[in-house]
């Protein structure tokens, strides 16, 4: 750990932290000055060493309890990135000669629908309390939570939002919207879902804060009646779901596969692949 001396021989420790392949470096928090004024000057030695390393983007996490470094670190050339509850990250693109590459954040949200079948062949649906459309009847669902799957997603906002409890199936389809809250794109996945033989008779208990009607309808009474979809996707996600029912159609299922990173001190991760495995049949 590097360390220096200011005028009034207070020890200044030099921000190091977790290296990248792209020569950039991640501080660690728990190195920050316990004062503005140490603060400024660690992070202005910091800097000349960064540079002199040919480090490129910085990442430099600021605590929610610590927020008084904020502006001290922009005054030295650091740019908000995002914030979260406990953190405000700000980064320093220090390579003069490339354009900046760090990634943005968030650049989409990722929403969630729950087509729910039953063994009648009806499906559920509902009401919003609070909707932009006049008697719109849609799928249950909403937005997936931090580091959370479709699958546990879809089932999460069906049951919080009819107290059904359904299972994941598959993905009917999805959409996609360029320009949507806080200027990000917006993913809605479409699942098909399932109930075991011993939910069929499962009570609607809806949350009446967020949901106004709650209610079984006939699945080919909703597909063939385009006057009940003033949005459309329903209305092609209906007849997607009669398709794949009939087996016309299939489901794009989900399938675990394992990565391995190129830094064999990095443990291998897992990422989900969504095909339509019927294509193994033909």
């Amino acid at each position: 750990m590097a360390t220096l001396e200011n005028e009034n021989n207070e020890e200044i420790v030099l921000l190091t932290g977790t290296d990248d392949i792209y020569s950039g470096v991640t501080v660690d928090k728990s190195l920050l000055a316990k004062t503005p004024a140490l603060f400024e000057r660690q992070l202005e030695k910091s800097i000349e060493a960064w540079r002199q390393a040919k480090r490129r983007g910085i990442w430099l996490s600021i605590p929610h309890d610590r927020t008084e470094l904020i502006p001290i670190a922009q005054k030295l050339g650091f740019v908000l990135h995002h914030a979260r509850h406990d953190y405000v990250m700000l980064t320093h693109w220090l390579d003069e000669k490339d354009p900046n590459q760090l990634p943005s954040y968030a650049m989409s949200t990722i929403g969630v629908g729950g087509l729910v079948v039953n063994k009648k062949r009806e499906v559920l649906l509902i009401q919003e309390r609070f909707a932009y459309v006049k008697d719109y009847f849609k799928l249950p669902g909403g937005c997936l939570d931090m580091g959370e799957s479709i699958e546990h997603g879809v089932e999460r906002e069906v049951f919080e939002e009819t107290g059904i409890r359904a299972h994941f199936r598959g993905i009917l389809s999805f959409t996609y919207k360029a320009d949507f809250r806080f200027g990000h794109g917006d993913v809605y996945f479409c699942c098909l879902m399932t109930l075991n033989e011993d939910e069929e008779d499962q009570q609607i208990n809806y949350d009446p804060l967020e949901i106004a009607v709650c209610k079984w309808m006939p699945l080919e009474e909703w597909a063939n009646s385009p006057e009940k979809h003033p949005v459309a996707v329903t209305l092609h996600t209906a007849r997607k779901a009669v398709d794949v029912l009939e087996g016309r159609a299939g489901l794009l299922e989900g399938e675990r596969i394992e990565l391995k990173s190129r830094n064999p001190e990095r443990p291998p991760w897992d990422v989900m692949i969504y095909r339509d495995k019927s294509d193994n049949n033909k």
